[in-house]
């Protein structure tokens, strides 16, 4: 009874506070951007840490060019919470091929989700995921984009030829991406399952072409597992074009797959972030019509791996894209209302 009054009271506060926002605060929230540099000395990250300062955007993501030992690792997440302290601060840190903590200071390396399964039982790979969750959790990181929930296949150029995926079989994979997510939750890391609705048995890249897959029960059972267990509560969607569903648009930009598998079917009510909205294979449309579905479909974060855009910061042309598309009625206030309430509800765990 305790917990049902404390979470009508969180949801009326929400629901209070989000009443006094403008519209463009509540579009910056939906946007996660990418930068240059490894310090303040850096101008771009300078310019990054002024724009967090007007919270021009609602989280950052890491990548390996950020990132040199974990000393620095700290002093830069510390300059961006020192600005922000409710800013995501993302990363890209699956273990294996796909790792920002190269440098030792960093306590690895870290063994791939593949070798994971193959090597190690269940209470080991908790202890393995529990010493990265620490790591991250000493670099100032507050989210994992993380774990891959993928199943396993050898013919995947960017799934399986990098071993980034627990297993072909999707119960294997659930029991050892429960143990990844339940390892970073002790540590109030998010997690964020990747890539809706399954990555694995794409035979093409979708960072450098179109990809598509073959939508199949197996591959969408970690999902239906981690939502049903209340594990899920940031999901990656990825620019997978799945025919059964949708031929026009990938995923990340579909109705059908977002909206009425993922948030219909599903029942899942979580943040919903997009792949890198540069990549190739989100397709060949403008970026504002790219924005506008993306939203449209059930849609919440839109990530960016760059800073810029051409000559202007990714964030405010993203929002004034946003902006734009409400003042024309091809996107409802009440749809930003929702990604709004949904992204401080998670930040609110932060």
């Amino acid at each position: 009874m305790k917990f049902k009054i404390l979470a009508a009271l969180c949801f009326l506060a929400l629901n209070l506070c989000a009443a006094d926002v403008s519209l463009r605060a509540k579009a910056s929230q939906m946007v996660m951007v990418g930068f240059n540099g490894t310090s303040t000395k850096d101008a771009s990250v300078r310019a990054m840490l002024s724009d967090v300062g007007y919270e021009r955007f609602g989280g950052v993501v890491l990548l390996g060019r950020n990132v040199k030992n974990k000393a620095q690792l700290q002093a830069l997440t510390k300059a961006i919470k020192d600005k922000n302290p409710k800013i995501f601060i993302a990363i890209d840190e699956e273990g294996g091929n796909v790792t920002r903590m190269k440098d030792a200071s960093f306590g690895g390396p870290y063994p791939s989700a593949k070798e994971v399964a193959a090597t190690l039982d269940i209470k080991q790979a908790a202890e393995i995921y529990e010493q990265m969750a620490d790591e991250l959790k000493q670099s100032g990181i507050n989210v994992d984009l993380a774990p891959v929930v993928d199943l396993h296949d050898e013919a995947s150029p960017i799934i399986g030829a990098k071993e980034r995926a627990f297993s072909e079989n999707a119960s294997k994979v659930i029991f050892y991406a429960n143990a990844f997510m339940d390892a970073f939750k002790r540590d109030g890391i998010i997690t964020a399952l990747k890539h809706f609705p399954g990555h694995g048995g794409s035979k093409e890249d979708s960072h450098k072409s179109k990809s598509e897959v073959v939508l199949t029960k197996e591959a969408l059972l970690p999902y239906r597992d981690a939502i049903s267990t209340n594990r899920a509560k940031l999901i990656m969607v990825g620019h997978l074009y799945v025919k059964e569903l949708d031929e026009a648009n990938p995923a990340t930009l579909s109705k059908k797959i977002i909206g009425d598998l993922l948030r219909g079917e599903f029942k899942y009510d979580g943040v919903v972030i997009s792949d890198d909205m540069l990549m190739k294979g989100a397709g060949d449309g403008p970026l504002k019509e790219k924005i506008i579905k993306f939203i449209n479909a059930g849609g919440d974060i839109l990530l960016f791996s760059e800073f810029k855009i051409g000559e202007r910061r990714t964030a405010e042309l993203v929002v004034q894209y946003i902006l734009d598309a409400v003042n024309e009625k091809k996107i409802s206030k009440e749809r930003i209302d929702e990604s709004y309430k949904r992204i401080m509800a998670l930040k609110a765990a932060l």
